[in-house]
């Protein structure tokens, strides 16, 4: 299953949050390595190749097979867009 991940509060680099800033993680979709289930616990989850933390099921967005990221150039945090490329990056 393909999915994005929950930003902790201050994993992102850059000083104070800006509204603009992303929720969800958006350099890479990534697998599930793992789910571990403990009784009255909820499942957690470990990415492949994603942080070496566990996330719990809200912390995650099941992105569909069919869908692909957007051009490298607009997946970057701090980019700024030249007017040539804007409308690559809707």
């Amino acid at each position: 299953m393909n999915v994005r991940y929950l930003y902790q509060p201050g994993e992102l680099e850059g000083g104070a949050k800006r509204a603009t800033d992303p929720f969800w993680s958006f350099k890479m979709i990534y697998t599930l390595e793992s789910a571990v289930t403990k009784p009255d616990e909820p499942v957690v989850y470990s990415l492949r190749d994603g942080p070496k933390r566990s996330f719990v099921r809200e912390e995650l967005l099941v992105v569909p097979s069919n869908k692909q990221l957007p051009p490298a150039q607009c997946r970057s945090p701090d980019r700024t867009i030249p007017s040539r490329l804007s409308a690559a990056c809707p």
